[in-house]
């Protein structure tokens, strides 16, 4: 007998499931419609070993942000979704940065995300990409080249502090179900409008599928009402992702996923910070652009990919991907001097020359990215008679990115061996990498040709967990990060090479403390070696060191899952203590808060099961940031240049239309974003160009799925 459950909620979206339970009695098919209770714990992850493993068995931290939670929290962006995750900081929301897009993780800056694990998003695409197209995100914590290496950066440390991989939509051959959502959210001088649809057709007898996600954005930000931007056109994002897959045979399953995106935004790159205020002359709400100034972004990704299950024990899996963006902006930025000027800046937070604006070369440029992706990997596993199980994974893969704008030419070729052996109580998980880096270009720091350079890294990983009982796990991991700087140069002109390296050492125990409630408690510490230091400006531009010895270390909580049937939690907490060895002990910039030393986040979904109220949802969700410091490069500059601790309340609430006589398959949803009215930083890039989070917003929405 089949009995199929279709369930659908929103908090404020709807989210719907299909499972097969088998019974002796043959009663035919039956539908229970009712509002199931959102998921924060998936069943499996793959961020950390590329293959399908419970997260309580890992020997490693990866957080994940379930399909069920971004559909509660409705984020419009990565920044926003990834400001659940405590620990993980962004270094500016606006295509003028350096390096947009990326996140650092555990004190370690530059982690770029990348689909499904693989596919580097490349420049850009990460401000801009829409978690609706998401049906999860896995955070994997700590240095993670080990398995799918560095990315041979300039100025940062790419997987050296975790990964973000984004796991898209894809087509699925086992229904067809259409899903539609609208979201309309107001708030002083604030407005956006979302709409959003989701169509799964399978066909042929579930033989093949294709599915469309499509999303739509128009915002009006509250710095395009005040100041010189007063009246600007607000920002129109369009995006979709169309993808398709068959199965021909039992053994035999592939297909392409795709994404194009569109956005037309006016531009802001933040004001200058002092005491936890704007500085400068410059109010919470607004901006140094013009009426004019715009940023726009155009990208492209296809995906094709291929699962062979060769036989019973071997899976080869085969993918690539191609992605295509145009970028320009134009941007007045706000103004930033040096010398005597700065030093009074850093006393008073004025400019003692009265200037306001700045508008540098730098500010309005335009440039195409380009990227290219092949993977093979081979997942083999085997189970011996004397209880041993045995996973080995082998993935040779490439990676290509042109020159964006001033950077070079990088090629990559890498291979990733991996075994996990389990026995009894006891996991025993290692593995290596070996990257061979080449690149063709100039060096972006002084302008220098630089063409034919070659550099190789190895990084390797081992980690160990032990389950004496199902509801105790012990766990531990040592993983190393290693690649080229490449784009640098030193005082001479010569191109930096020596590969930098973050090494980390974590231990930490998992408990079931409820009905699928597990909490997580680990401690880590990160060494990184090598590291970039500017060691001044010669008249063709900025010359390094590679001199940089830091270390991070902290310790992280969580728990998450379900307390009863009706009750779900998702809670983190994460601290963090940084320390530039590079500067003597005792000296000023040594021990900093260079991230907030203390961040947590709570959130909770509740369902009623009887009464007036029956089936109605509500939610909420809440962090905190502790207090930082505004930064170059990094680098500490003046204990006034900080950022003061943030509270961040929001609520939800969902229920079916059936409540008032509509639809049972329609939800009304109602929310409101920072509900205490908080005005407070949400990323930085220098210390003068910090952007603002959004002020209280009210949201309404309207979901259904038929």
């Amino acid at each position: 007998m089949k009995t199929r459950l279709w369930f659908c909620v929103s908090l404020p979206l709807v989210c719907f499931a299909e499972t097969n339970v088998t019974a002796v009695a043959d009663l035919g098919t039956v539908v229970v419609e009712g509002t199931a209770l959102s998921k924060y714990r998936p069943e499996t992850v793959q961020g950390g070993t590329f293959t399908d493993v419970p997260p309580e068995k890992l020997p490693c931290v990866v957080d994940t942000l379930t399909e069920d939670f971004i559909r509660e929290r409705n984020p419009t962006d990565l920044n926003d979704l990834l400001r659940w995750v405590p620990g993980i900081e962004t270094g500016g929301t606006s295509l003028l940065v350096r390096q947009p897009g990326l996140f650092s993780m555990r004190g370690v800056s530059g982690t770029e995300p990348a689909i499904d694990g693989v596919y580097a998003i490349g420049r850009g695409a990460g401000l801009f990409m829409d978690p609706f197209m998401m049906d999860r995100v896995e955070i994997v914590k700590g240095p993670t080249a080990g398995l799918q290496g560095g990315a041979g950066a300039s100025q940062n440390a790419n997987g050296g502090g975790g990964s973000v991989n984004l796991h898209m939509k894809g087509a699925q051959l086992d229904r067809s179900e259409r899903m539609l959502q609208e979201n309309t959210s107001v708030g002083k001088d604030v407005f956006r409008q979302r709409a959003m649809a989701d169509v799964n057709e399978a066909v042929a007898e579930g033989k093949a599928a294709v599915r469309v996600v499509a999303t739509g954005d128009y915002y009006e930000p509250t710095y395009i009402h005040t100041g010189l931007q007063n009246g600007a056109r607000g920002r129109e994002q369009y995006g979709v992702s169309p993808s398709v897959v068959l199965k021909p045979s039992d053994d035999v399953t592939l297909g392409v996923k795709s994404l194009f995106q569109y956005v037309d935004a006016p531009s802001y790159i933040g004001v200058p910070v002092w005491r936890g205020k704007p500085a400068g002359g410059y109010g919470w709400y607004e901006s140094s652009c013009r009426r004019g100034d715009r940023q726009h972004y155009e990208g492209m990704m296809v995906n094709p990919w291929l699962d062979w299950q060769v036989s019973e024990s071997w899976l080869l899996k085969f993918g690539g991907s191609f992605q295509f963006a145009s970028m320009d902006h134009v941007t007045q930025e706000p103004y930033s001097a040096g010398g005597a000027e700065l030093a009074n800046f850093y006393e008073t937070g004025t400019w003692s020359s009265g200037r306001k604006y700045a508008t540098t070369g730098f500010s309005e440029s335009s440039w195409n990215y380009r990227n290219y992706n092949f993977f093979t990997r081979s997942v083999y596993e085997t189970e011996f008679d004397s209880g041993i199980r045995n996973v080995l994974l082998v993935q040779p893969d490439y990676v290509f990115r042109d020159a964006c704008g001033s950077a070079a030419d990088t090629a990559r070729y890498g291979s990733t061996f991996q075994d996990s052996v389990e026995w009894g109580w006891v996991t025993l998980l290692g593995g290596v990498r070996y990257d061979h880096f080449h690149k063709n270009g100039y060096t972006s720091s002084q302008g220098v040709r630089s063409k034919g350079l070659g550099a190789h890294a190895v990084s390797p990983r081992g980690g160990l967990s032990v389950q004496p009982l199902d509801w105790l796990v012990f766990f531990g991991n040592v993983s190393q990060t290693r690649t080229p700087m490449f784009d640098c140069c030193d005082y001479y002109g010569n191109p930096l090479l020596k590969p930098w390296y973050n090494t980390q050492y974590e231990s930490g125990v998992r408990v079931k403390t409820a009905k699928d409630l597990w909490l997580s408690v680990s401690a880590y510490r990160i060494e990184q070696e090598n590291a970039l230091v500017e060691g001044g400006r010669t008249p063709t531009g900025f010359w390094y060191e590679q001199d940089g010895r830091t270390t991070s270390r902290g310790a992280e909580v969580s728990i998450s899952g379900d307390v009863t049937d009706d009750w779900t939690v998702m809670a983190m907490y994460a601290y963090n203590r940084y320390t530039n060895r590079s500067i003597p002990p005792g000296s000023e910039g040594r021990d900093f808060e260079r991230n907030p030393a203390h961040t947590c986040t709570f959130n909770t979904s509740y369902r009623f099961s009887g009464g007036c109220l029956e089936d109605v949802v509500i939610g909420g969700g809440f962090r905190f940031r502790s207090m930082s410091y505004a930064c170059v490069r990094g680098q500490y500059q003046n204990g006034n240049l900080r950022f003061d601790p943030s509270y961040l309340l929001d609520l939800n609430c969902s229920m079916p239309l059936s409540k008032f006589g509509g639809s049972k398959d329609w939800f009304l949803t109602f929310g409101v974003r920072n509900l205490l009215g908080e005005e407070y930083f949400d990323t930085s890039r220098h210390y003068y160009e910090c952007l603002v989070g959004e002020p209280r917003m009210f949201e309404i929405g309207l979901r259904g799925m038929f």
